[in-house]
């Protein structure tokens, strides 16, 4: 899984396109077999004036679920997507649990046959 990631208004260099891309692998490892596409998009809101501006947004497009955004703000770019990896990879979690807990009620439901006198 290679993330498409996307600098608006921000200098990313190899090797810290090479760090977002090894840690979300790391985050996203195990649930790899569901997710489609993942694009990471990173921006400077202020521009040259400084201060937490930054913004990392990581969407995951999953097989027949619901696409996730998650959306991190800070000044350090590496910071905000370890923390933006982690809440997604939680994500992911979260609805790959509730998809099963409904899958599995859904199949275990009693069905109401007509009693037989």
């Amino acid at each position: 899984m290679k993330p498409t990631i996307v600098a608006n208004g921000v200098k990313l260099s190899r090797r810290l396109r090479e760090y977002v891309s090894s840690r979300l692998s790391l985050a996203l490892d195990r649930k790899h077999y569901s997710i489609q596409a993942l694009k990471v998009r990173i921006s400077d809101q202020n521009g040259p004036r400084g201060g937490i501006d930054k913004q990392c947004q990581i969407q995951l497009t999953l097989n027949g679920l619901p696409t996730v955004v998650i959306t991190e703000k800070g000044s350090d770019i590496a910071a905000m997507v370890d923390q933006a990896a982690h809440r997604a990879a939680h994500a992911i979690e979260r609805l790959l649990a509730r998809t099963r807990s409904i899958a599995h009620t859904k199949y275990l439901a009693p069905t109401l046959e007509p009693a037989v006198i």
